[in-house]
């Protein structure tokens, strides 16, 4: 997933009423688009850890009111001239419905019938423009509307949830990267010069 279609997806995942665990989300963020590569185990775990911090951002603002600085709002691309390769909030959106995947099944079940039922309604209000047959024709101005709109029911959902009292999402543990290893002085500079390291970032 790309920033803008994991904006989403962790959005629709967060909204959940009942928390997800990440080990049944964070497989999906690799597979969006069929297999992902990252070479050294290494990068795999900056990855992971870039993601979950990710996540925390929005575990921490979600649900804010409108007006707070800190308040989350959509996150989308800004496209250039010319660039109509994704048309802008494709990639939120259909990150969003694939984060709603991972609600729990039955999820209704021990909530109030109105306030499930008027959530249900939101969601779908939220994501039937993408749906719509005008969809095509529409305009940039139009589905940065149609992206505000949704981030409002995004954090009025949230909202809900925790006006009946159901726990928030945790911010998830994050191990910091390893240390790593000082080089040899006549090794070449990790910082990329070109020079060695005692002739360059180990001169201090």
């Amino acid at each position: 997933m790309d920033l803008e279609m994991l904006d989403g997806f962790l959005a629709g995942v967060l909204i959940s009423p009942y928390p997800v665990a990440s080990e049944h989300w964070l497989p999906a963020v690799w597979s969006a688009y069929g297999d992902e590569d990252f070479g050294a185990g290494g990068d795999v775990q900056r990855a992971i850890r870039l993601v979950l911090a990710y996540y925390n951002e929005l575990a921490t603002t979600l649900g804010r009111e409108e007006g707070d600085e800190d308040c989350w709002e959509p996150f989308c691309f800004a496209r250039g001239e010319g660039d109509d390769s994704i048309e802008t909030g494709d990639g939120w959106f259909d990150g969003f419905t694939q984060g709603l995947d991972f609600w729990p099944e039955g999820w209704q079940g021990d909530l109030p019938g109105d306030l499930a039922d008027s959530v249900q309604d939101a969601l779908r209000a939220a994501v039937a423009p993408w749906e719509a047959d005008e969809l095509e024709a529409s305009d940039e101005e139009t589905r940065l509307g149609w992206l505000a709109a949704a981030g409002k029911v995004v954090n009025d959902i949230f909202r809900r949830w925790r006006n009946i009292g159901l726990p928030a999402p945790s911010p998830i543990a994050v191990e910091p990267p390893p240390p790593t290893a000082r080089p040899g002085r006549n090794e070449s500079c990790p910082c990329g010069s070109g020079r060695k390291y005692k002739k360059c970032c180990g001169t201090g």
